[in-house]
């Protein structure tokens, strides 16, 4: 199944917000091994948005338009529905319901506007919407299916799990029967590298191989279709055996799993804690090993402070004479905080701006450095960009190097 997917909303075009919807829809639909070749942003105009919902019928067996369901009259999505299919817009007995619904649940009055939602293009359905006023809607047509969706992200993302998504497996399951994913996840190597070392598998046609590159994982969905369910487990379990063959080393973890939660699972098994000093990351570092599951047995305690000095001063705390140089600095936190809070392990990060501030483009030398019961290590990364994506960078780097040392021993 081929899908297109247009997005609907002037804002989106003046970069007004960000489209976080598209990431939800597109990984979604990759769940399912549904191909998408385009995806279309089109203002609030109803001649624009027709003509786009027709050139979307002329390449894709399904078309998904997210948006424009609202009460307004720049909301036109069901109207460029009913215009690109020549279809007369009727009053649904289950949109109305969906609309009353959230105002006698509220207590007000609803209101003469509110009822353009209850319509829906001649022979189509609606869809729950359980924490709006905006059904959404659904038209079958010379083989061609069509799903709106309202724009706002809390109900766009519930709408599509928990009915658009329910509603494909069910189209597919009549043609391929069942469809499974799972998703190994990757730290410590490079898209390229395992791209190398995966080319042969990465040509799959069943099960299918996706990999995805973030931050500092990489995320390589596993995708099988199958009459029956255990056979596409057995797919997946086959391709998932060759690919650790390979690669094994450097997974962390597979669907939910995150790698926080993997730093303080193997803490677990060895019976060791953790504690954390950040001088740049502004407690990003902490706050993931301390919100993992079974952290409480693990995490003992983060500084994060711009000067080191003045937070020794006024928490009377016993760090030492703290270097000035970052690389120094971030070496002796991870000491001091570990004997500090008696700890296994004791983490640490620290940065040094080079270039100077007026440089065009800021580049900052990030120190990471582990004190693992005496022994020091240290990681020195440069990285140009914007301060917050360093900062998010620098936490994740440090959660991939405890990551690597505690499970296989790789030092920093």
């Amino acid at each position: 199944m081929i899908c297109e997917i247009i997005f609907t909303g002037t804002e989106l075009l003046l970069g007004q917000i960000l489209n976080t919807n598209a990431q939800v829809i597109e990984r979604e639909l990759s769940t399912l091994g549904i191909d998408l070749y385009y995806q279309v942003t089109v203002g609030d105009n109803l001649q624009r948005c027709a003509a786009a919902i027709k050139q979307a019928a002329g390449r894709a067996d399904l078309i998904i338009v997210g948006g424009g369901l609202g009460p307004t009259e720049d909301d036109i999505s069901r109207e460029a529905l009913a215009e690109a299919l020549q279809l007369e817009l009727v009053q649904d007995e289950k949109a109305l319901e969906v609309v009353r619904r959230f105002f006698d649940r509220r207590g007000i009055p609803l209101t003469l506007n509110n009822l353009k939602q209850a319509l829906v293009p001649a022979g189509g359905r609606a869809i729950d919407n359980p924490i709006g006023t905006a059904p959404g809607i659904i038209v079958e047509q010379a083989g061609k299916t069509y799903i709106l969706v309202p724009g706002p992200p809390s109900e766009f993302n519930m709408m599509v799990k928990e009915q658009v998504i329910p509603y494909l497996i069910g189209r597919l399951a009549s043609q391929v029967g069942v469809i499974k994913s799972r998703v190994l996840k990757f730290c410590g190597i490079g898209e390229s590298l395992l791209d190398e070392k995966l080319s042969d598998l990465l040509k799959s046609t069943n099960p299918t191989i996706a990999p995805t590159a973030k931050f500092s994982e990489i995320h390589l969905r596993l995708t099988a279709k199958a009459r029956q369910s255990d056979m596409a487990e057995e797919m997946i379990d086959a391709m998932e055996s060759r690919v650790r063959e390979r690669l094994g080393a450097f997974i962390f973890g597979v669907d939910d799993e995150t790698l926080p939660g993997a730093v303080t699972l193997v803490l677990r098994e060895q019976g060791k804690t953790i504690a954390v000093a950040e001088n740049f990351t502004g407690g990003q570092l902490s706050y993931q090993l301390s919100s993992a599951a079974g952290a409480e047995s693990t995490f003992t305690a983060g500084l994060v402070a711009r000067d080191y000095r003045q937070l020794q001063e006024k928490a009377c705390l016993q760090l030492g004479d703290i270097p000035t140089r970052a690389m120094e600095r971030a070496g002796h936190m991870a000491s001091m905080v570990r004997k500090q809070f008696g700890t296994d392990i004791g983490a640490a990060v620290a940065v040094q701006r080079s270039g100077g501030d007026d440089a065009a483009v800021a580049e900052y030398n990030l120190y990471i450095a582990a004190d693992c019961n005496g022994r020091l290590m240290m990681k020195k990364v440069l990285w140009s960009g914007e301060r917050d994506e360093m900062a998010k960078r620098a936490s994740t780097v440090a959660l991939v190097l405890l990551w690597r040392y505690l499970k296989h021993g790789i030092p920093f």
